[in-house]
C-alpha cells in the first residue's frame, strides 16, 4: 500500500463527518437485513395462509416493509455516493 493511500485512511480515521457516516452507514445495513428478513417472513405467512381478511392484512404489511426497505437501500445508496465523492 502506497504511502498517498495510509495517509488517506489516516485522512478519513480523523474526519468526524466520514466516521459519522460509516457508522450511520453500519447501522442501516442491520436495519435493513432486519427488514428483509421481516419481509421474507411476511411472504411465507402469505403463502401458507387462506383466510381473506388475514391476506389482506398480511398484502398490507408486507407493502409497508417493503417501501421502508427501499426508502432505507436508497438512503444508504445516497451515503455511498457521498462517501466517494466527499
Amino acid at each position: 500500500m502506497g504511502l498517498e493511500k495510509l495517509l488517506n485512511k489516516l485522512g478519513d480515521m480523523l474526519d468526524p463527518d466520514v466516521v459519522l457516516r460509516k457508522k450511520k452507514r453500519k447501522k442501516l445495513k442491520a436495519i435493513l437485513k432486519e427488514l428483509k428478513a421481516r419481509e421474507t417472513e411476511l411472504e411465507g405467512k402469505l403463502k401458507a395462509t387462506d383466510n381473506g381478511r388475514k391476506v389482506d392484512r398480511l398484502k398490507k404489511e408486507l407493502g409497508i416493509v417493503h417501501k421502508q426497505r427501499m426508502k432505507g437501500v436508497s438512503a444508504l445508496r445516497e451515503n455511498r455516493g457521498k462517501e466517494k465523492t466527499g
